[in-house]
């Protein structure tokens, strides 16, 4: 009974750990002015994700400026100051949103809104290469590894190798938490000793951080491959597939000029809903 218990014991902190290292690293800040430029303080504001309800507040501090952090990717948000509204906001893994409001201003209308935001986006520190859910679902990933869309990275090698470091040198993550094999430093996705995997249709977003990244993506000295996975919305949405793989769509011939003589067929397929 007492080994039952200790068990029980080390899965629930297993389950504690796991929620507080879940990440994003999307953030939407600005600041509120008055007449003449001047900082509004305790001024009240709200985002609110169109798509899934969430929605979430804070005020802003003695120099008017406000910061909402780790808020859940997708949109658009829509940001509420007193009377004034911005909306079309889309934050993506990693992104830096920045929404200033005058308040102060004259209304020449009753609304206005923001379709484009990409100059208000901050780049990360550092080279990285970011693959978004689009090109993940047009892309032939060989084995539907979700890790190999690192190879897109100009500075990765094989086995995980980033910037000409020893793949063990390379930090994986899932969700901001660590997923690195603890016997061989290398990621946990791949096929061999893997404890855990998910399947790409759950993958969101992939980005390869090569250099001189933030202090947040510590634990490496090569780089870091970081996933974020989907979460749901109001609406259902879903996918079906199949990935295929035989002689007759590749070259009867390898790369020294022999004909391949072995048959080769391999076929994946199914489905997701959420």
């Amino acid at each position: 009974m007492r080994k039952v218990k200790i068990v029980l014991g080390l899965l629930f902190l297993s389950f504690g750990t796991l929620a507080y290292a879940q990440t994003t690293q999307a953030s939407i800040v600005g600041k509120v002015t008055g007449t003449g430029k001047a900082p509004q303080e305790k001024v009240k504001v709200t985002i609110v994700n169109e798509s899934t309800g969430f929605k979430t507040e804070t005020e802003t501090n003695s120099k008017g400026e406000y910061i909402f952090k780790e808020i859940p990717l997708g949109g658009p948000y829509t940001v509420f100051v007193n009377d004034e509204k911005r909306e079309g906001y889309n934050v993506n893994f990693g992104d830096q949103v920045t929404v200033n409001v005058d308040l102060g201003s004259e209304k020449s209308i009753e609304e206005v809104v923001v379709t484009g935001n990409l100059k208000n986006k901050i780049g990360n520190l550092g080279a990285a290469t970011a693959i978004t859910t689009k090109n993940i679902g047009i892309l032939p990933v060989n084995g539907r590894n979700f890790n190999n869309l690192a190879e897109l990275s100009p500075l990765s090698g094989k086995n995980g190798s980033i910037s000409g470091q020893l793949g063990s040198s390379t930090n994986f993550t899932i969700d901001g938490m660590t997923a690195k094999n603890p016997t061989s430093a290398g990621s946990t996705t791949s096929r061999s000793n893997a404890p855990f995997s998910i399947s790409i249709e759950a993958v969101r977003e992939f980005k390869v951080t090569t250099n001189q990244y933030d202090v947040t993506l510590g634990r490496s000295g090569g780089g870091t491959v970081s996933a974020v996975t989907k979460s749901g919305t109001n609406t259902f949405s879903g996918s079906a597939w199949e990935y295929l793989r035989t002689n007759w769509l590749s070259s009867k011939y390898d790369i020294r000029g022999n004909k391949i003589n072995n048959d080769f067929s391999t076929s994946q397929f199914g489905f997701s809903l959420g």
